[in-house]
């Protein structure tokens, strides 16, 4: 079994190198949420994780009401990471949870 880590900008600065040496072999990096926010911290983690050598993955954190509220999401993630897709080489994941449905329903998010 390989370990890996999910990441956003919530982990703040993160040491990719040490990541790397503790033997982490993958990252699975939040790209982004909603029709229009790119994660604060994507571009360096994305970066910081290919330098270290691990395996990466994405997710977006899907906030949608409806179908094409979900497709807006879909459409916004692409355009995030299309510059990276040569250094994907896991999956690109659509992450929905209760808070998204509560959170986009409640605050009429998009």
């Amino acid at each position: 079994m390989k370990k890996g880590i999910d990441v956003s900008y919530h982990n703040g600065i993160i040491d990719w190198k040490k990541v790397a040496n503790a033997g982490y072999k993958f990252a699975i990096i939040r790209a982004g949420y909603g029709t229009n926010t790119i994660d604060n911290k994507f571009v360096d983690n994305i970066v910081g994780a290919d330098t270290a050598g691990l395996d990466i993955g994405i997710y977006w954190f899907i906030y949608a009401r409806n179908v094409q509220e979900a497709i807006e999401n879909a459409d916004m993630c692409h355009k995030a990471i299309k510059l990276y897709k040569d250094i994907i080489k896991m999956k690109v994941w659509a992450d929905y949870e209760y808070d998204s449905d509560s959170y986009a329903t409640r605050t009429g998010f998009k």
